[in-house]
């Protein structure tokens, strides 16, 4: 039983300090990009559409739902390796947190001004946690004990909206159970 113990925290330190190289390795290739941001057409419909079938094996393992809901929208301009990667870290996190038999929803909307993706979780929300905060490099939430992460997840989505001139937020759900985490890119 000693040796299992032993072993089982070796795995988890070994997948911890994996995740930890990819996601900086990620933030560098972000940082980079950054400084020669390039401009496509991107279409967040068939980005989140795609980004949820190749992600869907991963949610069926843990027994989530994982759907998606677009709508016709205009494209945005950007980088499109770069967006997608700041919407797979978000999916990453709603998989990464949720429970069993819960619900992920991603979505397409746009308002006056933006184009919005969206991620809904039932992960339990971030109660009285100071969200801004958690888009800081190497900051987790309290919810994160117990489960293999880096802390940079956010703070890449961030970054990569902040370069489109657009915002993130982060919100509890309006029935408290989970997350709603918003891109906003302005309309081209």
């Amino acid at each position: 039983p000693e040796n299992r113990a032993s072993l089982r925290e070796m795995i988890r330190a070994i997948d911890e300090s994996s995740r930890a190289a990819g996601q900086l390795l990620d933030h560098a290739m972000v940082t980079f990009r950054i400084d020669s941001l390039e401009r496509n057409a991107i279409d967040l419909t068939e980005l989140g559409k795609e980004l949820v079938g190749r992600l869907q094996p991963i949610a069926e393992l843990k027994d989530i739902d994982l759907s998606f809901t677009g709508y016709s929208c205009p494209a945005i301009t950007g980088d499109a390796i770069l967006v997608q990667n700041a919407v797979r870290n978000i999916l990453d996190n709603a998989i990464k947190y949720s429970a069993t038999d819960t619900t992920i929803q991603v979505s397409t909307r746009q308002t006056n001004s933006a184009i919005m993706i969206q991620v809904q979780d039932e992960a339990g929300g971030f109660a009285d946690m100071d969200t801004d905060a958690l888009t800081h490099r190497f900051t987790r939430g309290e919810n994160a004990e117990g489960t293999v992460g880096s802390g940079l997840g956010l703070t890449i989505a961030r970054e990569v909206v902040e370069a489109h001139g657009g915002s993130l937020l982060i919100e509890t759900t309006d029935t408290g159970t989970g997350a709603c985490v918003s891109l906003c890119f302005p309309l081209a």
